[in-house]
């Protein structure tokens, strides 16, 4: 993404910052982020792993994966300052948790056991291999898997922020890179999540 893709990402979720923290991350309603976030689960067992969460926003992944794990390592990255400063005002003081404003997209990842991207690859670029760069590189930093949503293009259109995508095409580049990837939809409308392991 360049520079002002990125202003325009910034400004999209800074004009909603004076609302809930729903809105300010973009999603619909907090059963459209839990929902999500449960299909994030079908990656399999957290527990006892390093884990890096990508656009991490307001860091409610890591309350939610503590509901459910154990004795996991948290990372969140996210280069909006604002949800940086709110994710380490809510989760900062927890054991096994970072949080760190970045770029993901032109840092250097971590090298961990499974990485997630909640949404945040859903930004129009026009550099047309920004989604499967982003992808190869988080699929290299995981020693276990990758796990990500997506916005399903038969169902959501296209915006001057927001890109879907189609299931299709998204499988077939996954499985040059994992044969074994798998698609779970059906739990919001427009929405469907990748799971790919090592």
């Amino acid at each position: 993404m360049h520079l002002i893709e990125k202003a325009t990402v910034q400004a999209f979720h800074r004009s909603r910052l004076n609302g809930s923290t729903i809105q300010a991350l973009g999603y619909r309603s907090q059963e459209s982020q839990t929902r999500r976030f449960q299909a994030l689960l079908q990656q399999g067992d957290f527990s006892h792993c390093s884990v890096l969460d990508l656009g991490c926003g307001f860091g409610d992944l890591k309350a939610f994966l503590d509901q459910h794990y154990k004795d996991f390592v948290y990372l969140g990255v996210d280069f909006l300052k604002e949800f940086i400063d709110g994710a380490q005002l809510r989760y900062g003081e927890l054991a096994n948790t970072q949080f760190f404003q970045a770029d993901f997209l032109t840092v250097g990842l971590p090298e961990v056991d499974i990485v997630i991207a909640s949404g945040s690859l859903n930004y129009r670029s026009e550099n047309a291999l920004h989604p499967w760069q982003s992808i190869s590189r988080m699929w290299e930093a995981a020693n276990k898997g990758l796990v990500f949503n997506l916005l399903d293009a038969a169902q959501f259109e296209s915006d001057e922020v927001l890109r879907a995508y189609d299931q299709n095409e998204v499988l077939n580049f996954c499985r040059q890179l994992d044969p074994d990837t798998e698609i779970i939809s059906g739990y919001l409308p427009d929405d469907f999540t990748v799971l790919m392991r090592k």
